[in-house]
């Protein structure tokens, strides 16, 4: 069997892998426009951080060429799908340096070719001033980092995570100062309640001006002191003078190439079943293309995580290759970040979900400031919200926000159990392991799962 896969993103390196660990005797061609392999988008936080130079932009890099190839997988490098013909299961491409074009029957495709970024209320037909930032790809990461670290006023329009995270890289930069744009009146609503977001508002540093409930609504060019800016109007009639504006949106698909061959959703995600197939049953999509099954009632959701995309490689390799495969399981939307000095972490529905769902729903939030007597750390803290049905105890969701690092493998502990439909009373009995040096003295889920008896 010979499987195509279009795309080196997360999802089809995932892909290609999982094919040819499951069944060696595939033959998988992975086909990648740029010569790049799973780039991360946040490298420019990385990079701001310290943790690699814009000169080492590769680190920010999860492929490895010498890997897949070791494999067994065909890697097509720096070549251009320009044509997929489903009738004969045939794949045009041309090689970017060569310009040779070659066209390769397939058995099944995959088609992983990820999203980009978009600036939203900019009209298409309108020139964009190159200070105006979006990234995604490895080229635009270099280009956004020259130009925020030239500048000394950033204006961010977005405050989820992606804006987030920038900010928070920046304000390690004594010479930056930077204004948030978020149409919200909290900032990464979409993961977090206010019992976390409130707690988060106090570790924003001076050097950020967090505007909640404005919004975007056009910018203009003009000259200041012999440099040319950008004023970056709002809604509310407030304008501010920036060097540089940086779109922190939602990335959309990269469907150009099958969007007259297959079904698409009226978001232009590609329509999938459980298995990843589309409309044609040869074709799979996975990654940024898709939605996946979201919270308790699996509505489907555009859910663009690393973690979703893998998830969705497997399901795909999987029915090609094996006799009895899994369907696609329901997504918790799972997270873990670092902003302003603190680690959050976020899985399953939200308040403000479960309410637009009609769930009848109770909550426990609890904070714990002691970690243990061998840890005297007078600042150590911990904040854990759970959310689950107020009748059957079912647990929905759960965030939390602390100052140590550790506190977020609960977060994958948590997952499990709403993966699991486990009860929030079952917390109490979640077996942790125990030691004096390393552990806290307190089970912190067994606790909260005591609180919910207690209720």
């Amino acid at each position: 069997m010979k499987v195509i896969v279009i795309g080196g993103s997360h999802a089809g390196i995932a892909a290609s892998k999982f094919l040819k660990k499951l069944d060696p005797n595939i033959e998988v061609y992975l086909i990648e426009k740029s010569n790049v392999l799973g780039f991360i988008p946040s490298s420019v936080n990385l990079i701001f951080n310290g943790l690699f130079t814009a000169n080492e932009i590769e680190k920010g890099e999860v492929g490895d060429q010498v890997t897949l190839e070791n494999l067994g997988i065909h890697l097509l490098l720096e070549t251009t799908v320009t044509n997929i013909n489903l009738e004969k299961k045939e794949v045009t491409y041309q090689g970017n340096l060569n310009k040779q074009i070659t066209t390769q029957t397939f058995d099944k495709l995959i088609l992983a070719m990820g999203s980009d970024r978009f600036t939203p209320l900019i009209p298409d037909t309108e020139e964009v001033h190159p200070n105006i930032i979006t990234y995604k790809s490895r080229s635009k990461t270099i280009e956004a980092y020259q130009k925020i670290n030239e500048s000394d006023q950033i204006a961010i329009i977005g405050a989820g995570l992606i804006g987030l995270e920038l900010a928070s890289s920046l304000a390690a930069q004594p010479d930056k100062k930077v204004t948030i744009i978020e149409q919200m009146n909290r900032p990464a609503f979409r993961y977090f309640d206010e019992e976390i977001t409130n707690i988060l508002l106090q570790r924003v540093p001076e050097s950020i001006d967090l505007r909640l409930s404005e919004s975007f609504n056009h910018y203009q060019v003009i000259d200041r002191n012999d440099k040319e800016q950008l004023e970056v109007q709002f809604f509310s009639g407030q304008t501010k003078v920036v060097d540089t504006c940086v779109f922190a949106v939602n990335p959309k698909p990269e469907i150009a190439l099958v969007e007259h061959l297959i079904d698409l959703d009226f978001d232009q995600t590609i329509l999938v079943n459980d298995f990843m197939q589309t409309s044609n049953p040869d074709v799979y999509a996975i990654g940024d293309l898709v939605k996946l099954p979201f919270g308790v009632h699996g509505e489907p959701a555009y859910l663009p995580l690393i973690g979703n995309a893998r998830k969705t490689a497997l399901v795909a390799a999987s029915h090609i290759t094996l006799p009895n495969p899994q369907p696609i399981p329901n997504s918790q939307r799972a997270i873990g970040t670092e902003i302003f000095g603190v680690f959050l972490g976020s899985t399953g529905l939200t308040q403000d979900e479960a309410d637009f769902y009609d769930l009848e729903t109770t909550s426990i939030t609890k904070t714990y400031t002691h970690f243990s007597k061998y840890h005297p750390d007078k600042d150590f803290f911990v904040t854990i919200k759970v959310l689950y049905d107020s009748k059957t105890k079912q647990l929905f969701g759960a965030q939390l926000i602390s100052n140590q690092k550790d506190m977020l493998d609960l977060i994958n502990i948590l997952t499990q159990m709403i993966v699991d439909q486990a009860s929030v009373d079952s917390l109490v009995f979640s077996e942790i392991y125990y030691n004096p040096k390393l552990s806290p003295a307190t089970n912190f889920l067994a606790d909260v799962g005591l609180e919910a008896l207690n209720k």
